[in-house]
């Protein structure tokens, strides 16, 4: 039998199977898209930080930087695998931050303290409120609890998002320095829960690569200790504050027809932070115009993200405060 290829038989073999030769080539790509995508490590809640930016205040995420440039500057830890930023638009916060919190997202969420008239009273005295009462008014449950003493609501159960915030990460980082946070890193416990941690992470396979990827965990304690610091120490020389806020409970305890209004700590005022301006701002102000005063960070769904991940916007604040700084200088 003559099987010999022809150049004559070559094309006339395409002018009849080129469509099954495309079809089989769209497999295979198919096939290989699929495979990486299996694959590749997936992140979980806590390895994706996203960011929420309210109406009224704008962010500069080209200064701010992506993943890369955060991670290069310690922003955020090298667990993180995704980031992601998200304007909520006037005419759906409701719908969005509905879907977004029922699913488990959100880390921090950038919004204006300032207070503005909004309608009158049944006497016809204005009311007045702010974007950062009414959003922790409706989603005080997903924010970070940044006050003193016990939970004002005693029916929500205990958890991450009841105590308070900075205490639970002190509290973390003891466990890995059992001398006091100015002693030495206790190595052994680190490593032990490291490993237990990644069991099952595509990503360190190999012992090699878990030793390479536990030197990092050293890092990312060390960097998170360093982190908390400045931010204590921020708040005592004023650079950072804790802003209070009223949060309508819905609830008339005392029967006087008046739901009660409860105070609160649930942001960081940024107000004061050196240079801010080159990084957000809130049209949200007496004249109208764009400033920095009362910016406000509010931290998310901590009790949401696995333990180790919980603090990484410890870090993204003091890198908040940091950059604003070095921006200043460079505007100077």
């Amino acid at each position: 039998m003559d099987a010999k290829i022809t150049k004559s038989r070559l094309g006339h073999m395409l002018s009849y199977d080129w469509i099954k030769i495309l079809a089989i080539c769209a497999v295979v790509v198919l096939l290989w898209i699929l495979l990486f995508t299996t694959l590749a490590p997936r992140a979980t809640s806590g390895q994706t930080f996203e960011i929420y930016v309210y109406p009224g205040v704008y962010l500069d995420r080209d200064r701010m930087g992506d993943l890369d440039s955060l991670h290069e500057d310690n922003a955020l830890s090298g667990d993180v695998l995704d980031l992601a930023s998200s304007n909520l638009s006037e005419d759906s916060i409701s719908y969005q931050l509905s879907a977004w919190f029922a699913a488990g997202q959100g880390d921090v969420m950038f919004i204006s303290s300032y207070r503005y008239e909004d309608g009158e009273d049944e006497e016809g005295n204005p009311v007045y409120t702010s974007d950062l009462e009414l959003f922790a008014t409706g989603y005080v449950g997903y924010c970070a609890w940044l006050g003193e003493g016990e939970y004002p609501f005693e029916d929500v159960g205990n958890n991450e998002n009841t105590q308070n915030y900075l205490d639970n990460c002190e509290n973390y980082l003891s466990r890995y320095y059992p001398d006091g946070l100015d002693g030495e890193m206790d190595k052994q416990t680190v490593e032990k829960d490291f490993r237990a941690r990644i069991d099952g992470d595509n990503r360190y396979k190999r012992e090699s690569q878990i030793l390479r990827g536990l030197e990092e965990e050293y890092a990312r304690l060390e960097n998170l200790l360093a982190s908390y610091r400045n931010v204590r120490e921020y708040l005592e020389d004023g650079t950072l504050s804790i802003e209070t806020v009223a949060v309508n409970t819905g609830v008339d305890e005392d029967g006087d027809g008046e739901t009660d209004i409860v105070d609160m700590q649930l942001s960081f005022d940024l107000s004061n932070v050196p240079g801010l301006e080159n990084l957000l701002v809130t049209s949200r102000s007496e004249d109208g115009t764009r400033t920095s005063e009362s910016v406000n960070m509010v931290i998310l769904n901590p009790r949401l993200q696995e333990e180790a991940l919980r603090y990484e916007q410890i870090t993204f604040l003091d890198y908040l405060v940091k950059e604003s700084a070095r921006l200043q200088e460079l505007e100077s």
